[in-house]
């Protein structure tokens, strides 16, 4: 009897423990805490088919009930796999390195009683069967284990399917929750004029619930190479979070060798409506579905921070604009004072990234030396008339998009609907316009206004100004025959022509 009972305590605790792998996404470190555990479950198996005082008082030995079992046997492993957790506690004090992740009893018994249900389940139903069954022969044991080698295929699969369910229904719930609550996939971006470089210090973003992710950019560049404002540069890691309420950052301007800190809210709402909907664009003959999935944060000097929020597409649009603080924050201790290259608190990497022909093209070094910063320079480029744009095309020509970048770092594709009806409203100075068609032909031509900035800011700041609070609209008229386009302010009988250019021909096969 001891024998049969030993061989049948191992066997219960084996296939039991198989079982339980089979219902989890099993890997190897669950796959290594069964092997670990496998020996207190034998111990407590082999208690289970020893400890027959309640079965005498039944007159259970000789007639075993499958019910009273199953009852019993649930008890039972369920009670003493219960005390495996303190087990583990108790047994790691001294070792500080263990004892840390059983320290917290309480949590790690509710983490783990999901997996000792499972295992007491089927030591119940194996033990029961066995203990019923199996016990007096071993000619009854044969069958017993064919059928747990060809239960454990089935197990594994229904379990499968279960997961497969279960893990459909839990995308279906975080589809629904990330509409309901906004939960997008984005993420941060620096940005800076060319001749300006920042480096952020300390960066975090803060959430509507009082949470609080601290954010740094790109390791490998801790600089914005080459940069140029209102572009995205160096980017934190990518992130499925709502949008944040709140900003807190401090850095540091190399050129004014100056720490700023800006804690203030951000517009939530424009940026869930921005991210909330994918919107079209057109490329060739097709329209593709694009979407909002950066913030860009802008750092100019005097400690201006424009927030734009950038998208996979042609869009970029103005968050809001803020004012950071000066703030002096002390040099840190170094044991050896040997500070890291890219630490900003170490003279040779301020003297590099101010004269690093990479970070600060020499030709900008070189415009920029010993003149004074132009403190309201990029305010200036925020300024906004309101206007729209209206297209005057020959008839036997298809415009395919106008993509308009503006001064304020914003960008806007016109296509098909958009290109004939678009409102009057608040729109920067237009930097480059490109405007793209396919002749009668079908050879393709385009078009590309380049702005010049002192001209066009100088023409549309005087032509607004003549009527106060006044609206117009910028006509791109294109005549083909003549092979030339114009830009012109246009407001009932004023006008004013802001550009004239020469049309690009591309041809058949480009």
């Amino acid at each position: 009897m001891t024998f049969k009972t030993i061989l049948s305590a191992i066997l219960v605790a084996i296939f039991a423990l198989v079982g339980m792998l089979c219902t989890q996404n099993a890997d190897l470190n669950l796959v290594y805490a069964a092997f670990c555990c496998s020996p207190y479950v034998i111990l407590i198996a082999l208690l289970y088919f020893h400890f027959n005082t309640i079965r005498k008082k039944l007159n259970l030995l000789n007639e075993p009930n499958i019910f009273f079992e199953l009852a019993y046997g649930f008890v039972f492993y369920l009670t003493f796999l219960m005390f495996f957790p303190v087990i583990l506690f108790v047994g790691t004090i001294g070792d500080a390195y263990e004892h840390r992740l059983y320290a917290d009893l309480g949590n790690v018994m509710v983490e783990m009683f999901p997996q000792l249900l499972i295992l007491s389940i089927f030591l119940t139903i194996f033990s029961s069967i066995i203990f019923v069954w199996a016990i007096k022969s071993y000619k009854r044991l044969v069958p017993v284990l064919i059928g747990y080698i060809v239960l454990m295929p089935i197990v594994e699969g229904i379990a499968s399917t279960g997961r497969d369910i279960e893990k459909s229904k839990q995308a279906a719930a975080d589809i629904a929750y990330n509409l309901k609550n906004g939960v997008y996939e984005w993420h941060a971006a620096m940005s800076n004029p060319t001749a300006y470089p920042v480096q952020l210090y300390k960066g975090v973003f803060s959430f509507p619930k009082g949470e609080h992710y601290g954010f740094t950019f790109s390791e490998s560049n801790k600089v914005n190479y080459d940069a140029k404002w209102g572009e995205d540069g160096s980017e934190s890691s990518k992130q499925k979070a709502v949008m944040p309420n709140g900003l807190d950052m401090t850095w540091y301007s190399f050129v004014e060798d100056t720490f700023y800190r800006l804690n203030t809210p951000i517009d939530q709402e424009k940026l869930r409506m921005l991210f909330s909907k994918p919107y079209m664009e057109k490329r060739v003959s097709r329209t593709f579905e694009e979407k909002y999935d950066g913030i860009i944060m802008g750092f100019a000097p005097g400690g201006v921070v424009v927030v734009w929020a950038g998208s996979t597409g042609r869009r970029q649009v103005e968050i809001g604009r803020y004012q950071a603080e000066r703030v002096s924050i002390a040099k840190p201790v170094s044991k050896d004072e040997r500070l890291a290259y890219d630490d900003v608190f170490n003279p040779e990497w301020r003297n590099k990234v101010l004269t690093d022909s990479s970070i600060i093209p020499l030709k900008i070094q070189r415009l920029t030396k010993d003149k004074p910063i132009p403190y309201g320079y990029w305010d200036k480029l925020r300024t906004t008339y309101n206007w729209k744009p209206t297209f005057v095309i020959s008839p036997e020509i298809k415009v395919h998009d106008a993509d308009f970048s503006f001064y304020n770092a914003e960008r806007y594709v016109f296509f098909d609907e958009s290109l004939l009806k678009n409102p009057i409203e608040k729109r920067g100075v237009p930097k480059d316009v490109y405007l793209k068609w396919y002749d009668k032909n079908g050879n393709r031509c385009a078009v590309d206004f380049e702005f010049d900035e002192e001209k066009t800011f100088k023409q549309f700041d005087d032509f607004f100004n003549r009527q106060k609070n006044s609206s117009a609209a910028v006509e791109f008229n294109i005549d083909h025959k003549a092979k030339t386009a114009t830009a012109t302010l246009k407001n009932g009988k004023n006008q004013l022509l802001l550009l004239e250019t020469k049309i690009i021909a591309y041809g058949k096969n480009y």
